[in-house]
């Protein structure tokens, strides 16, 4: 009989953690592992409905405040109700109460996730920690992460699992052709264009990218995504210049088409755990600049794969997108390791053979007399 698993994450808007959710769900051995998901709040974004048509279930608990005790009170209820054997929680808003009401429920095993580092507040260090011991494991999506919150968090050691983030490389196999894609897409087809996809918020720094790039004549500058500083971003591209070199493409469900038209893919980030991006990236062949924070280096090979420079510093990221730019050759060799480096590393077989044995060793130390 399969092993039920619930997955309780924050919200299922588009993003990281719940793109490698789907990915870990779409993949799951369904013979083995009977899952569900329980997100706080946001249960209807597009990751939640791509949930859904795998056939399996997603509850909103609908808790619009931190402090909504009638969302914890249905968290609480849905656990004692399905009883599953593992709890595994996504994201910090969900590892704190899934703990808690995870153990207090009866969950046999509980799985947390630690996927970014640098963005925690005291007090976040100090939840973090002292509910870490309801935790029987804490994944961390990188090594770095895995000793931010070894070192600066707290967490036990020996309950720290690193499992990174994992792609389908084959989806990235056969690219389109660059100069029709362009056409399609409305973008310029004998101009370079250095690109990026993310969620546009501050701690991404793609202010740095916009001034990077207004320090490259004729490079046009390609931003998939959507969020909170899209007006601001707008505003400095006005500001510097830009407004005709500067090119906004909103979310995107199918990222392999912008891809398909970048020359470089850039991530200017202050932080991060472990960008799929990056991986995208390199699955599609595309040499990358990025700054040398949290995981990305664990992923990123400087000189070998990209470049790696450091954050909040624009004339460094416009030196190495300027680099590649001007060397076809050079482009071409980083983009072929990067492929080479995520078929051995970095795939999604990986990650969900890695989770699914996590899950089978902690039901086997249950199950021990």
């Amino acid at each position: 009989m399969p092993v039920k698993i619930t997955h309780l994450i924050t919200e299922l808007s588009t993003g990281g953690a719940q793109m490698a959710l789907l990915r870990l769900l779409t993949h799951l051995d369904r013979s083995r592992f009977e899952p569900s998901v329980v997100c706080l709040y946001n249960g209807n974004g597009e990751p939640a409905q791509r949930i859904k048509a795998l056939g399996i279930p997603v509850i909103d608990l609908e808790m619009r405040g931190k402090l909504r005790l009638d969302a914890l009170w249905r968290l609480y209820m849905v656990l004692r109700q399905t009883q599953p054997t593992i709890l595994h929680t996504w994201m910090f808003h969900a590892n704190l109460p899934g703990r808690i009401l995870g153990r207090l429920s009866g969950v046999p095993i509980i799985i947390s996730s630690e996927r970014t580092m640098g963005q925690e507040s005291r007090w976040r260090y100090h939840l973090n920690r002292i509910s870490a011991p309801l935790s029987d494991r804490v994944v961390c999506v990188s090594q770095r992460v895995a000793d931010f919150v070894t070192q600066k968090v707290g967490i036990p050691e020996n309950k720290v699992v690193v499992i990174p983030n994992g792609i389908d490389t084959a989806i990235f196999a056969n690219l389109p052709p660059k100069n029709q894609t362009r056409t399609r897409l409305n973008l310029p087809i004998e101009k370079n264009i250095v690109g990026t996809i993310t969620r546009l918020t501050p701690v991404k720094r793609l202010d740095m990218l916009l001034r990077a790039t207004s320090d490259l004549p004729d490079v046009h500058l390609l931003i998939v995504g959507d969020g909170p500083e899209k007006d601001n971003l707008v505003q400095l591209g006005q500001n510097l210049q830009l407004t005709t070199r500067l090119h906004f493409a909103g979310q995107q469900n199918n990222i392999i088409p912008w891809l398909a038209a970048m020359d470089v893919c850039v991530l200017a980030s202050d932080w991060e755990g472990m960008p799929n991006v990056i991986l995208e990236a390199m699955s599609a062949g595309l040499p990358v600049v990025a700054t040398a924070v949290g995981g990305t280096p664990e992923v990123v090979i400087d000189n070998e794969t990209g470049f790696l420079v450091p954050p909040g510093n624009p004339k460094a990221l416009a030196e190495a997108i300027e680099t590649l730019l001007h060397n076809p050759a050079l482009r071409h060799k980083m983009g072929h390791a990067g492929i080479q480096r995520v078929q051995q590393h970095f795939t999604l077989r990986q990650m969900v053979e890695r989770t699914q044995t996590l899950y089978e060793e902690l039901i086997a130390l249950k199950n021990e007399p």
